[in-house]
């Protein structure tokens, strides 16, 4: 039985014993799942699911709910694949919104429960005082429009870093072979951009509370 996805000009025989899920492109696995070929998302979380789970331990360093936002994260996509549109971006970057702002749900549920046993702004906000947080930390628990001015005022290399590490969910390394850059250049400017962040994140609420 062979079926097509035309909304990606993709055709693939959804037989599972004549379909090597491993060789074919995120679109073909995609187009299977639109006709609920299990098999496809299965092959889908192999690939990224590792990299959707350090995203969110990153964020909720907690391995339980780490897993359990993973699992969320991919039903999504069996669930709302029929959302995602080819021809506006890269599928991985489709994925990796849906797990942060899966994440980000998840940081709110927590931040909620601890606001109500200790509502201070400090509690609330949650910002560290000494070691900068990730980048998706960082964004998750700030307001969004704050965080967008003041990542404008971060010199254009370090944006870069910061941008591609938390809207594009990109390891360090993977940032260093995407621009050419050594990897240590990419640590610095992430480090610099991150203390940047947090001094003028934590400076702006400040403003806010007084």
């Amino acid at each position: 039985m062979d079926r097509s996805a035309p909304q990606w000009g993709v055709h693939v025989d959804v037989r599972t014993d004549r379909v090597n899920y491993e060789t074919l492109t995120d679109e073909a696995l995609l187009a299977l799942i639109t006709v609920s070929d299990r098999h496809a998302l299965a092959a889908l979380y192999d690939r990224y699911g590792r990299r959707v789970f350090a995203l969110a331990a990153r964020m909720l360093g907690d391995p339980q709910s780490s897993e359990e936002v993973t699992q969320d994260v991919f039903l999504s996509v069996w669930r709302r694949v029929s959302s995602y549109k080819a021809g506006k971006g890269r599928f991985t970057t489709w994925l990796f919104s849906i797990a942060h702002n899966r994440t980000i749900d998840e940081l709110r549920r927590r931040r909620r429960e601890r606001y109500r046993e200790n509502p201070t702004l400090e509690d609330h906000v949650d910002l560290p005082s000494d070691t900068p947080p990730p980048p998706e930390e960082v964004v998750a628990r700030s307001e969004g429009a704050m965080v967008r001015e003041v990542l404008g005022t971060l010199p254009l290399e370090q944006r870069a870093v910061i941008e591609m590490s938390y809207f594009g969910g990109l390891t360090q390394v993977e940032i260093a072979e995407r621009t050419g850059q050594p990897l240590g250049t990419v640590k610095t400017r992430m480090r610099l951009a991150l203390k940047k962040l947090r001094i003028a994140l934590t400076e702006r609420i400040e403003e806010r509370s007084a």
